[in-house]
């Protein structure tokens, strides 16, 4: 039997045993009602009788002092209503008890009722009559004796008074069979009462022990085989009796037992294959890290090469410009000497104080030539010297100033030079490395201005402090500005907007990789035909300051 089946079936014995009590309980109550309303009927009917039995004496006292016709009209009628009144109640309470018994006693009982209520109706009547015969002969002047009015009442009780006593003797022994059958009616009811409840709950109790003390020890067992299950020993099957839920869900669970086995089994072999395979995969891992070790470094070796050729790249694009600030001051410095040599060749003795202070001119102008020269040349070595990763505090305005410098013949013929740095404190950075950024930017700037209208056009280097550790330093010009199609691509490697010969393509992207290795960050912004403005944001350096800004 299913489980289901157990369900139903203590479920179908529990409302069954309900339906009998409640059943029981309602034939008794309405038998009750029934007993109750039959007696209530007889007892109406014995005081209907009662009262008719009793109202013979009254009436003739009535007739007996009555003196006028008026009088005794008026007594008789009150007594054939109050007679007819008592009749029509009795036969209707006779007709209401009748319809308590069953159909097949009702037409005999009703028939007898009815013949017993004619007689009694009649010879109420009758006597009615005697006692107006006898009225009516006192109010003729006639003499009637006591005994005559005695003899009046013996009538009523021979004729009426005995067939309402019978009535009456009747209804009582008929009320008290009533009595005890609802007494013996109450007694069965009330041991039903506790027999029927004790009956139910016993079997439901058996039942329920019958359903629940199997199910118990099914799911006991299931319970420690699932535990078993658990702690890996698939050995062991569970017990599978019957063809119950329970059941089945054992004989599932042994499936799945004998399924995990398999599976922890092949898992196994698989994990054994998969440590041979990551050994395997491990030892080719190491040996491809050291060749990507390797070529890691050679890439980064070719990085710093690279640099450090698009650095000299940058001076051999400046050699002519720089050759021609070398050759002005170098021009006058051998003038000046030869000025001197030829001088001091004509000289035979002192120089007089005008030749003395125009030798002193000359040596000053061949000195300050010298100190340009060796400025210039400084400036190139810092540019041109290989790569020192090292970093450290760097004042802009000095780096600003050096890129200037060699950028200058690049400026002179485009746009006026503008450095704003004060009050920016050091960063922390490589000299050469921020040089060779600011150089390619600024000359970038002067190539995207046209040359000839130096006055209109400006190229501007400021930098400021920006957020808590931070500086901004921004090149912007008033030049033609970049298209948007190739403001995504700027700094992409080999990607030149300029004639063949003049750009190789590297510049932007060198100065991204040079600033982003400082820890810094490089953005742009541009409007065609309004100017361009990259934006370099750096740290600050480890303990340094905001120099005060120059008030003027």
């Amino acid at each position: 039997m299913t489980m289901r089946s157990k369900v139903l079936l203590f479920a179908a014995v529990a409302i069954g045993l309900v339906f009998v009590m409640g059943v029981e309980l309602f034939n008794g109550t309405q038998r009750g009602m029934r007993s109750r309303h039959h007696l209530s009927l007889i007892q109406d009917q014995l005081d209907l009788h009662g009262q008719m039995r009793t109202s013979a004496w009254p009436i003739l006292d009535a007739l007996r002092h009555a003196r006028r016709e008026e009088g005794i009209t008026h007594i008789l009628r009150e007594q054939d209503a109050r007679m007819d009144r008592n009749f029509a109640r009795l036969e209707a309470l006779m007709l209401e008890e009748v319809r308590l018994l069953p159909p097949e006693l009702r037409s005999r009982k009703e028939q007898e009722n009815h013949e017993r209520i004619s007689q009694l109706h009649d010879a109420q009547h009758r006597w009615v009559r005697r006692a107006e015969s006898l009225a009516r002969s006192v109010e003729d002047g006639g003499q009637v004796s006591p005994e005559a009015w005695w003899d009046l009442f013996q009538d009523f009780e021979r004729e009426v008074g005995q067939k309402l006593e019978a009535a009456m003797t009747s209804k009582r022994e008929e009320m008290e069979a009533l009595r005890r059958t609802w007494d013996a009616r109450s007694r069965i009811g009330t041991w039903l009462a506790k027999v029927i409840p004790a009956v139910a709950l016993v079997l439901i109790l058996g039942l329920a022990l019958a359903i629940i003390d199997p199910m118990q020890r099914s799911l006991r067992e299931l319970l420690e085989g699932v535990g078993r299950i658990g702690q890996g020993n698939f050995e062991r099957e569970l017990p599978a009796k019957g063809h119950d839920e329970l059941a089945s869900l054992a004989r599932s669970i042994n499936c799945m037992a004998t399924e995990l086995r398999d599976l922890l089994q092949e898992k196994r072999r698989y994990n054994a294959l998969l440590e041979e395979t990551v050994h395997t995969r491990t030892s080719e891992l190491a040996s491809a890290n050291a060749r990507l070790e390797e070529s890691l470094q050679q890439l980064q070796a070719t990085q710093h090469q690279l640099l450090f050729a698009d650095r000299l790249a940058t001076v051999g694009r400046l050699a002519a410009g720089v050759g021609h600030e070398i050759n002005n001051p170098l021009a006058y410095i051998l003038s000046n000497l030869s000025y001197l040599q030829d001088e001091l060749n004509r000289m035979e003795g002192a120089p007089t104080p005008e030749e003395r202070q125009e030798l002193l001119s000359a040596l000053q102008e061949t000195r300050d030539g010298a100190e340009r020269v060796r400025l210039i040349v400084q400036d190139l070595k810092v540019l041109s010297r290989p790569d020192d990763v090292a970093t450290g505090a760097v004042e802009l305005s000095q780096v600003v100033r050096s890129a200037a410098k060699m950028a200058g013949h690049e400026l002179r013929h485009r746009a006026r030079f503008v450095e704003d740095c004060e009050g920016a404190p050091p960063v922390r950075g490589n000299e050469a490395r921020l040089g060779q950024v600011l150089l390619n930017l600024i000359i970038n700037a002067a190539h995207a201005i046209e040359p000839g209208q130096v006055e209109r056009n400006e190229i501007r280097v400021a930098a400021r402090e920006r957020g808590p550790g931070h500086v901004t330093l921004e090149v912007s010009d008033t030049g033609c500005g970049i298209p948007p199609e190739d403001l995504s691509r700027i700094f992409e490697p080999f990607f030149t907007t300029k004639e063949v010969g003049v750009g190789t393509g590297l510049g932007l992207w060198v100065c991204q990789g040079i600033v982003t290795s400082l820890g810094g960050e490089l953005t742009v912004e541009s409007t065609p035909g309004r100017g361009t403005t990259f934006r370099i944001t750096l740290p600050v350096a480890e303990g340094a300051e905001a120099a005060p800004a120059k008030v003027a």
